[in-house]
């Protein structure tokens, strides 16, 4: 379920587009010094909506640097950080270890049973760091499997699951905003789960895999309803925190970004009703 959270680059000015990649720099130079090379293994740009919201509303004080990494060896990236790049590295380590084990699980893959045993000591020092947002974790994940492993076609229900999960990451503070932070990440944790079988639906019906989706749509496209007015909770709750630096890149990321994976799948059952698959 990593990739839906991102921004539509192309619809960025270059001061919002030079920021993005300093807050996704930023979260990969902690990743690297807190857990190492296996820590930027799991880097995605999923969390670093969650970091510059988070930025946004409490205004902590930034560390800026430049640095070279693996990937780009030769030039020198611009990196911000500050105390919830951590808490976003911590949480990308935690959802990563979990979607190796599912991984693990569903389809045997040996490289995904070696990385989770790769970052499972970092998991449990997280684990005893962010007791309330793992414990929440590891129940909800526990209750999905158990709707898979039943074959329940309600699809709220997981899809719930993992809008709880969300909520519980998007709340690193217990404080006035955290109805706010807890709606907007429930709301997209329930978009995930629901874009993510949508896309999935045709290849899964191939595949005789576990879809909640299996019996309440055709195609991806019919669920676009659905899944506009999941947002929509998302998008009232965001627009009623008192945000200033970084509305238009948040905004982006909300109102468009979200969008590009479950559009590209939508797109490709369109051209393949077209050639006839």
């Amino acid at each position: 379920m990593f990739g839906f959270i991102q921004a539509n680059i192309n619809d960025l000015s270059e001061e919002d587009k030079q920021r993005y990649k300093a807050a996704y720099c930023g979260l990969c130079h902690v990743l690297g010094e807190k857990y190492g090379l296996k820590g930027r293994m799991s880097l995605s740009y999923d969390l670093t909506f969650l970091l510059l919201l988070l930025s946004s509303l409490y205004e902590p004080d930034e560390i800026s640097g430049e640095s070279r990494c693996v990937v780009h060896p030769m030039k020198k990236h611009s990196f911000f950080t500050n105390k919830y790049t951590e808490y976003a590295a911590d949480m990308t380590i935690a959802l990563t270890y979990h979607k190796c084990l599912d991984d693990w699980n569903d389809d045997k893959k040996a490289s995904a049973k070696k990385y989770a045993s790769m970052l499972e000591k970092s998991y449990n020092d997280i684990k005893n760091k962010w007791r309330v947002q793992i414990s929440v974790m590891e129940n909800e994940l526990d209750f999905i499997k158990i709707l898979e492993e039943n074959n329940d076609l309600k699809p709220d229900l997981c899809a719930n699951a993992f809008g709880r999960i969300m909520a519980a990451v998007f709340v690193p503070e217990k404080d006035n905003w955290e109805s706010y932070l807890g709606k907007i990440g429930y709301d997209i944790g329930r978009y995930i789960y629901l874009a993510d079988a949508a896309v999935d639906l045709e290849k899964d019906k191939k595949n005789h895999s576990y879809n909640p989706l299996v019996n309440t749509i055709e195609k991806a496209e019919d669920m676009r309803p659905m899944l506009m007015s999941v947002l929509g909770g998302a998008s009232e709750a965001f627009e009623k925190l008192p945000l200033e630096r970084d509305t238009g890149l948040l905004k982006n990321i909300l109102y468009s970004g979200l969008w590009i994976k479950f559009n590209e799948g939508a797109s490709g059952e369109r051209k393949g009703e077209k050639n006839g698959k």
